[in-house]
């Protein structure tokens, strides 16, 4: 979990960016090292996909540039492979200098002529910080999970697993409180580390969804994403649950999709069986690093009758299929390949990923994002090992 670019998707499913361009242009340019040949794609985020805006092959010395026009502003990635890409927030007229190793693309960048996208890598600087050290922190569990203190041992790693998040935090809430006026600060609001926990959660952290709201809407009135924010959090305070409109003891709606081979599969064809529906794209590194407990999960119980069925929000087939192949997820899925205009996320009020749904025999929802432990001990309870 080296880079979070998806945390700007999952933001942009709330908050819509400004898509009204100005006639002011912008440069991106730098050296990429160990790049000679390779080709460097600039994408802009909108609410419904990344849209590539330029691609340049980079010459022997690795150097390229990009010129564009954006508004006031706007999020862009830097990207040389699908999972190896920069996060950028670009202002009209801005000379921004990008360098980069290639082998290490995501990890070796410095970013220069644009304090927003320099804010941004701090952030994620900060995320990856804290990941790395909760990701450490599993691999000690995982090696030591069979031997006769393991309980301890677990007794032990979570304190320092909640202090961690704790510290990111309080991190998070400093870095808001320093750059108020900053777009940056939207996505200071999305954070999430392993096993999707959100860094500012709703609504002990109001407060602070409050004031970026309060003081961007002064800034950028008419920003979409500043408006969409400000309506989420209307919604929020009215009483709308943030996991959507399917709750827990509905009836999960039906879901009609074609599979990977182009076959048509129904939810409701697993009826009789506990199923987890899950949502997820090959893009979503949240979701790819939640996909293991999946697994082990699915391989724990499927003698039960356990089953799992993944709707995917990618784009296209061909990285939703390497990546079913690649985590080895031997159950259903579907997919319309319409990424957050995903008929089945639209009706599960699905407006960040992952997300889940543990659906009872009769198709009832019985729990909502069972992450990490919590699947495994849901499950637990419901077959009695």
């Amino acid at each position: 979990m080296k880079n979070y670019s998806i945390l700007v998707l999952l933001i942009f499913s709330l908050f819509a960016c400004n898509s009204t361009f100005k006639k002011d242009g912008f440069t991106v340019e730098g050296t990429i090292t160990n790049g000679s040949g390779k080709e460097l794609v600039l994408s802009k985020l909108t609410t419904q996909k990344v849209i590539p805006v330029d691609t340049v092959k980079l010459d022997e010395k690795g150097n390229f540039k990009f010129t564009g026009h954006a508004s006031s502003p706007d999020f862009y990635i830097l990207s040389i492979s699908q999972n190896e890409y920069i996060n950028l927030l670009i202002d009209s007229m801005q000379q921004i200098t990008v360098n980069a190793n290639a082998s290490k693309f995501t990890d070796s960048y410095t970013v220069k002529g644009s304090p927003d996208s320099q804010l941004l890598k701090e952030l994620y600087d900060r995320l990856a910080k804290t990941v790395g050290e909760i990701d450490s922190l599993g691999i000690v569990f995982r090696t030591t999970q069979t031997e006769k203190n393991a309980d301890s041992l677990r007794a032990a790693i979570n304190p320092k697993l909640i202090n961690s998040v704790s510290l990111l935090n309080k991190d998070t809430k400093k870095f808001i409180d320093a750059n108020p006026n900053s777009l940056a600060t939207l996505i200071a609001l999305s954070l999430s580390v392993a096993e999707r926990t959100p860094v500012l959660t709703l609504p002990e952290d109001m407060a602070y969804y409050e004031k970026v709201d309060k003081t961007l809407t002064a800034k950028y009135p008419n920003n979409e994403a500043v408006k969409s924010l400000h309506s989420y959090l209307e919604q929020v305070k009215g009483g709308q649950s943030q996991a959507g409109v399917v709750s827990i003891g509905q009836e999960a709606p039906e879901i009609e999709l074609p599979n990977p081979e182009g076959k048509t599969l129904k939810l409701s064809s697993l009826r009789g069986n506990y199923v987890l529906l899950d949502f997820w794209a090959a893009w979503c590194r949240p979701c790819r690093g939640e996909n293991p407990n999946l697994v082990a999960n699915y391989a724990k119980y499927k003698a039960k009758g356990f089953k799992i069925f993944q709707v995917s929000l990618d784009q296209t087939a061909e990285a939703w299929k390497q990546a079913i192949a690649a985590d080895k997820l031997n159950w259903n899925h579907v997919s319309d390949l319409q990424y957050w205009n995903a008929a089945p996320a639209k009706v599960y009020g699905v407006q960040s990923i992952p997300a889940n749904f543990l659906l009872d025999p009769e198709g009832k929802v019985i729990a909502t994002d069972l992450r990490g432990e919590q699947l495994g001990a849901a499950l637990a309870k419901i077959y009695g090992f």
